[in-house]
């Protein structure tokens, strides 16, 4: 795939071992390339993702007689805030978004969120309790009675006080996730079906695939990972209750993980047992 590279401002690009000075008068042209790193003068650097190209706060994507423009973007010294507010019987709650950052805020909470993505077009509304903000593919719910903030990514349809959700988690189990989710007091799950390849050629992976269900909180598929001697002796809910709400997983060989969640850290190991996880030890960090 080609593309052409354009700038406004001086920077460095590196594409592999090859760098290039450009300023505004400069267009880099690019083809058969995985990833460039851009390096301002006078911001931080950031990467290009050319097998997966999606706008963010760096970049733009433009179509121009059939040829793709990568325009960076400089860092605006200016920000124009988008803000509403919602009254939940006599509490107000103010929704604040301004570049990929995403605000609600009442008389005795603020919760603010970077968002991994453009927030260029938005519908905001309420639902009940809730607080919302939806996006092409992402959607938050803040709750004004239990002051949390529930986020949801994939392919998205809202009707009434139910969210439906199709996501693809594009990992080596090709998992999908069906879901439906109602808005009571609390976001209620009707109803939840995975999908995935769970099966596991080489069982050096399967510790990496046991976590990568975690992740997706596929426990059901999880158990498939699990020697007969372990899966007799624990459930969904426990797996569930034992690793946590982790959102990253770094392996550092092939029993051996790092889990991160949004207030801890664990190190992970595995025993393996004919090809199967027969013990799982975790260990605070």
């Amino acid at each position: 795939m080609k593309y052409l590279l354009k700038t406004p401002f001086e920077c460095l690009v590196k594409i592999g071992e090859k760098e290039y000075e450009l300023d505004a008068n400069n267009g880099l042209e690019i083809e058969d390339e995985e990833r460039l790193f851009v390096y301002p003068l006078s911001s931080p650097p950031f990467y290009v993702n050319l097998k997966n190209l999606k706008e963010n706060e760096n970049y733009s994507i433009l179509t121009h007689d059939d040829c793709t423009i990568i325009l960076l973007e400089e860092r605006k010294t200016l920000s124009i805030s988008q803000k509403e507010s919602f009254s939940f019987a006599g509490k107000a709650c103010d929704v604040e978004i301004c570049g990929n950052h995403i605000c609600f805020e009442t008389s005795d909470k603020k919760i603010a969120y970077t968002c991994p993505h453009p927030c260029k077009e938005n519908k905001v509304f309420k639902i009940k309790d809730y607080a919302c903000v939806q996006f092409d593919d992402h959607f938050y719910a803040y709750s004004i009675k239990n002051n949390k903030l529930t986020h949801f990514c994939g392919e998205l349809s809202l009707n009434g006080n139910s969210l439906e959700l199709k996501k693809i988690f594009h990992d080596s189990q090709n998992r999908e996730k069906s879901a439906t989710y109602n808005f009571e007091e609390d976001i209620v799950v009707e109803n939840e079906t995975f999908t995935s390849d769970y099966v596991c050629e080489n069982p050096e992976l399967t510790p990496y695939k046991l976590m990568e269900s975690v992740k997706a909180k596929d426990f059901s598929c999880a158990l498939n990972f699990l020697s007969e001697n372990l899966k007799n002796s624990i459930d969904c809910d426990q797996i569930r209750s034992f690793f946590g709400n982790i959102t990253t997983f770094l392996p550092l060989s092939t029993i051996e993980f790092i889990t991160i969640s949004a207030n801890q850290k664990n190190f992970v190991r595995f025993n393996l047992a004919d090809g199967k996880v027969d013990d799982i030890t975790i260990d605070f960090l």
